[in-house]
């Protein structure tokens, strides 16, 4: 007899996983842009603000726990620990955007215009982020700009995920059963559930953002997808909530608006995980990648380290 949904869920994701996600849905893990960030002045508190010392014990440790469950899930799915799995030559950002309807398209990417989010700042883009940066935060803070993913058009909005937000935990911490070492990230501030980005196109249930990078809100799919067929849990990314505009609010999305600037970023630098805790926000660097207005802003906003 086939499990239902809930039940395969459940099974696979645990009893204190679904407590968990109960308590997101609910808003009660849900840090305030306050709280995120005192705790991300306290937790760096001993250290210069653009130092690439090792970092707190605490940093220290949670990157000695990632490293070791990775190099088990390589050894398990029989690939080379010193393997890439992403090349560098892969990993790119353009200023280029073929407009739809006005709009970006799904799979493109969205980096805050610094001059609508710190110097003049617009209200109701910054709120649909839930980030509120400030010109008087530190650099780091600062380069703290939303960049969303925009993941799927429907008749009535448009839907993204926030990227480089974490929620500070892994799945293995909600006893999944599977892809335990992958992070989970705040995707938005409107409740959506769980969601992912892969590079699985062909997966059941999924649809295609750009070539090689796919979207999906399956879990047990992917689940199945990694335990019998092809698929490697590096390959995801999860998210949790996301960005939503309605109908009538995509026209912020608008270049001329001059509240977003709309990017191409490669499937390898989307799904890239961070290799330090000390590493530049993804904003700055996209935005050092992309060149052009991006990289000007950056320079004269001050979100890029001195030596960029």
């Amino acid at each position: 007899m086939a499990l239902s949904n809930d039940v395969r869920t459940r099974r696979r994701l645990g009893h204190a996983g679904l407590i968990l996600l109960a308590f997101f849905h609910c808003g009660r893990v849900w840090l305030s842009n306050i709280g995120r960030a005192r705790a991300f002045r306290i937790s760096r508190a001993a250290q210069p603000e653009d130092s690439t010392a090792d970092g707190t014990d605490w940093d220290q440790e949670l990157r000695r726990v990632t490293e070791r469950l990775k190099q088990k899930e390589l050894q398990e799915e029989g690939l080379s620990a010193t393997k890439p799995l992403f090349r560098q030559s892969d990993e790119w950002t353009v200023e280029r955007v073929e407009l739809q309807d006005g709009v970006p398209p799904v799979g493109s990417v969205l980096m805050a215009n610094p001059r609508s989010f710190l110097d003049k700042v617009t209200p109701v883009a910054a709120m649909r982020t839930g980030w509120m940066p400030s010109l008087e935060s530190s650099r780091r803070d600062k380069a703290r700009l939303p960049v969303v993913l925009i993941t799927r058009r429907t008749a009535d909005s448009l839907q993204g995920v926030l990227l480089g937000s974490w929620s500070g935990k892994l799945l293995g911490d909600m006893d999944a059963q599977y892809f335990m070492t992958r992070p989970l990230y705040i995707g938005g501030v409107n409740v959506s559930g769980l969601s992912m980005v892969h590079s699985y196109p062909e997966m059941p249930g999924s649809w295609e953002l750009i070539d090689g990078l796919a979207a999906s809100d399956d879990f047990n799919m992917a689940c199945d997808w990694i335990e019998n067929g092809p698929g490697s849990a590096l390959r995801f990314k999860f998210f949790w909530n996301q960005v939503v505009w309605r109908m009538d609010e995509i026209d912020e999305l608008a270049p001329e608006q001059g509240i977003w600037i709309p990017v191409t970023v490669s499937g390898d630098l989307l799904l890239r995980e961070p290799d330090s805790s000390f590493e530049d926000p993804l904003w700055a660097q996209y935005a050092l990648k992309a060149g052009g207005e991006l990289k000007e802003l950056g320079e004269r906003f001050g979100l890029f380290p001195p030596d960029a």
